[in-house]
């Protein structure tokens, strides 16, 4: 094991990937820059690693990261030629950083020195003292929260006062709050036969889920018969007793039964 100082890395890596992962974003490249704009802010940083630490000063802006691949075409670890450790990152990053220059009140307890392992080797790194911090950044003067919303950016709203298609709310993140949709079906030939079926999405999907509520697919194994159908979008989970027909309640039937055979695809939503 060799000890070094965590500030001999002018390049962060956030996280590390094997050779075989390379395609993944899960590194940051970080530029120096000049930023003609003068900072200074007082913050409290708190990490699980390291704990609280209060009453930290940032300053100028001295670097600029991106998301990037890495693959590793050659290593040398104490002038040996050798072959990346396989250490896989989290998932790709998708965000910018600006990194500030920092500095903290020393900690009435010094951090301890840390064993870490990355693609490269193992080793014991020391003299812990905070540096930089660096905060997401978007490219341009848009930027989620701004009451606009930015189709560029991935928004589908920003905030109350920008909807858009979302119909349930908007997000923090300025995406479209799920919605819940119930679709009931009383089959009026064998009543109180019912059936209901619940699915939460984007407003799209439950556009999709809507359309697929219906009737049809008579003979299909699973399939209500021909009956009367009733549907809506609702702020919560179904109802147990839809008002029609008269029949003591429906029961909760998942998406892909009865007479639902085409749904939409969500990958968002609970």
């Amino acid at each position: 094991m060799r000890a070094i100082s965590l500030a001999a890395f002018t390049v962060v890596l956030v996280a590390v990937a094997s050779t075989a992962a390379a395609a993944t974003a899960d590194h940051l490249k970080c530029y120096k820059i000049k930023d003609p704009v003068a900072i200074a802010a007082v913050v409290d940083l708190n990490s699980v690693q390291f704990g609280l630490e209060s009453g930290c000063k940032v300053s100028k802006a001295v670097q600029f990261c991106v998301p990037v691949t890495k693959s590793v075409t050659s290593l040398l670890v104490d002038h040996l030629s050798t072959t990346p450790l396989p250490i896989y990152g989290g998932p790709p990053l998708n965000e910018d950083r600006i990194c500030y220059k920092l500095r903290c009140p020393t900690p009435a307890v010094p951090i301890a020195d840390q064993v870490v392992t990355d693609q490269f080797d193992s080793r014991t790194i020391s003299r812990f003292k905070a540096a930089m911090v660096c905060t997401p950044a978007v490219k341009g003067a848009s930027y989620c929260g701004d009451g606009v919303i930015d189709a560029g950016l991935g928004e589908d709203c920003d905030g109350a006062g920008a909807l858009g298609s979302c119909t349930a709310g908007c997000q923090s993140d300025c995406t479209c709050a799920c919605e819940t949709a119930c679709c009931y079906v009383e089959d009026v030939a064998t009543p109180p036969e019912t059936q209901c079926f619940q699915y939460t999405g984007m407003p799209t999907q439950v556009a999709a889920f809507g359309t697929a509520c219906s009737v049809g697919g008579v003979g299909v194994p699973g399939s209500i018969p021909a009956g009367t159908m009733w549907n809506s979008v609702l702020g919560g989970p179904c109802g147990p007793n839809p008002v029609f027909g008269g029949f003591p309640g429906c029961s909760l039937g998942p998406p892909g039964v009865g007479n639902l055979h085409v749904l939409p695809t969500d990958s968002s939503c609970p």
